[in-house]
């Protein structure tokens, strides 16, 4: 028997079942792909919402500097210095330094020109000398110590005298003083190695000399800061540190340490003598080498290089406008902290001027930037910077100095 064929209603109701169909599995996948939607974005928001609850990255803080350095400078009786070195210690990294200056050496003093570091403690205050001696090297130089000969060789003697390797025959007046040999040496003996150079010895032989007694006076020393401090109390006023003498004791104790530890450094300043003609006492005249002192540095004192020391585009030259004395070191003072980098300071070509101006070298953006930064540090406004040709190669602007300044 066979089965009736389908008419046209039958034919129309199985295309609209198969369309109800259609539409129902349309529908399943709507709901299926919206709740797969809403899912991910719940779990979106609630990552975001996570993630937002958290207390944000503490900003990164500048490393705190732990090197410390004074300048310590051996006085003579006339004011000038005999022996100067800049010692540095740092108690966290248990290391320290010491770098031998020589006192022919000419440094820029602020306010004042160019002067040997040995003659500029005898015509500026100690802090002028320190000071040069900081630009020169481009480093901070945190205090000073000045002590006359006759103190420090009480210092020798208070501590029972140093031990010392005598390399040559010592003379003083023709009199055999030190025969070579290591030896036990007083105070007065003392002097005498550190300030000797025999006819025709290089700068280094002296110095040489000099660092054989620092390390000798290193070994006596109390290990301890309180003991110290009674030792350097009994000196009396010409021993003048500008540090608290606890200060004083604790960077000797600690520069004690690293000696024992063989941790502490010496080093000569590099310098290349200058063909004047004349020889001072003390030798000829010396001039930094540039280049061979920025390693030194590096290696000795890079814990102790300031902000913005190392930038280009900030040197800076002051011209006195008005005649009045020590206006170099002032303008110093303003802008040394501020990250600039003070290279000199001289007479304008005239004086009178009534308001300080700060100059460029030409109206480029760069230029008119530095010289706002500069008159926004010494408190001035904006319209006393102008271009100038006063500048050349020396700096890259500098601050004209008025009868308006207010250090």
């Amino acid at each position: 028997m066979t089965e009736p064929a389908e008419g046209p209603a039958d034919v129309a109701a199985g295309r609209r079942m198969a369309l109800r169909r259609q539409r129902r599995r349309r529908r399943r996948q709507l709901i299926v792909l919206s709740l797969a939607v809403l899912v991910a974005l719940t779990v979106a928001l609630t990552v975001r919402l996570a993630s937002s609850s958290k207390p944000p990255p503490a900003p990164a803080t500048a490393q705190q500097r732990t090197q410390r350095t004074l300048l310590l400078q051996v006085q003579a009786p006339n004011g000038d210095a005999v022996a100067t070195a800049l010692l540095a210690d740092d108690p966290k990294a248990k290391a320290g330094s010491v770098l031998l200056v020589p006192p022919q050496t000419l440094v820029t003093v602020p306010g004042t020109g160019s002067l040997t570091v040995s003659r500029a403690l005898r015509s500026v205050p100690p802090e002028g000398s320190r000071t040069a001696v900081a630009d020169a090297l481009g480093v901070l130089v945190d205090g000073g110590w000045v002590i006359d000969q006759p103190s420090l060789a009480r210092l020798v003697d208070l501590l029972g005298g140093i031990t010392v390797d005598v390399d040559v025959p010592v003379l003083r007046a023709g009199s055999l003083v030190l025969s070579p040999g290591s030896q036990r040496v007083t105070g007065e003996q003392a002097l005498v190695f550190l300030a000797y150079r025999a006819q025709g010895e290089q700068e280094q032989a002296r110095l040489a000399r000099v660092q054989g007694v620092l390390d000798g006076l290193l070994q006596v020393l109390p290990d301890t800061a309180p003991d110290t401090v009674s030792v350097l109390a009994t000196l009396g006023r010409r021993s003048v540190p500008s540090v608290p003498l606890d200060s004083l004791a604790q960077l000797l104790v600690g520069l004690k340490v690293d000696d024992g530890a063989s941790a502490l450094q010496y080093d000569s300043l590099p310098v290349i003598p200058i063909d004047t003609g004349v020889e001072t006492p003390l030798g000829p005249t010396l001039r930094i080498d540039p280049v061979a002192t920025r390693a030194v540095v590096d290696r000795l004192l890079a814990g102790s290089i300031p902000p913005g020391g190392r930038d280009t585009g900030n040197r800076f030259l002051v011209l006195n406008g008005v005649g009045t004395p020590g206006l170099g070191e002032q303008v110093r003072a303003k802008l040394v902290p501020k990250g600039f980098v003070f290279v000199a300071s001289r007479n304008a070509g005239r004086f009178g001027y009534a308001r300080t101006q700060v100059l460029v070298p030409d109206a480029t953006p760069q230029s008119q930037a530095v010289g706002a930064r500069v008159a926004a540090a010494l408190g001035l406004t904006g319209d006393v910077v102008r271009t100038s040709d006063q500048l050349g190669t020396v700096a890259d602007v500098a601050v004209l100095v008025g009868a308006d300044f207010r250090p």
